[in-house]
């Protein structure tokens, strides 16, 4: 933080978070008054924004994605932003998933994306199928190293885990 007040050298910061922890940086002052001085809040997408965010690079690909299947994600992805990684990560499966089994001229539909476990179990699904390709040894690596960079917490807005940083070697 002391380098920004060097006017004379050009050094930005750049500083994200979830919104739901930008009041834990009530704990540092400088901090807090820099992040006051130049909050900017991403505006929420429309559901038209959402709509092209899921359609246009399924046609710059060359893919369609059905309009009911385009209803579903836009209806299961809701108004909440922090949603939007799970949806990208659904589509990235689904349309991995479509181009496996798909029939000629078949748009990517609601039988391609459930096949994958929906948004709410896509990531899940992901995450164990390449934990089922773990031999044994590597599953005690991967259990050891997600035990050390994620923290469960239950204050706030109910219980999530939250990514530490962490030296792990």
């Amino acid at each position: 933080m002391e380098s920004i007040k060097v006017a004379d050298v050009p050094i930005y910061v750049a500083i994200t978070m979830r919104s739901d922890f930008v009041g834990d940086c009530a704990h540092y002052t400088e901090l807090t008054e820099a992040i006051n001085r130049s909050y900017y809040m991403i505006p929420q997408m429309t559901r038209s924004q959402k709509q092209f965010a899921i359609t246009g690079p399924a046609k710059v690909a060359g893919g369609q994605i059905a309009p009911r299947l385009v209803t579903q994600l836009l209806n299961d992805l809701g108004d909440n932003p922090d949603q939007l990684p799970i949806l990208q990560h659904a589509l990235m499966r689904t349309w991995n998933y479509w181009q496996r089994h798909r029939k000629p001229d078949e748009p990517l539909d609601i039988d391609h994306y459930e096949a994958v476990g929906t948004m709410s179990e896509a990531l899940s699904l992901h995450a164990n199928e390449a934990y089922d390709e773990l031999t044994e040894p590597q599953k005690a690596i991967c259990e050891r190293l997600f035990k050390t960079i994620t923290e469960k917490n239950s204050e706030g807005f109910g219980n999530f885990a939250t990514r530490l940083p962490t030296s792990v070697a």
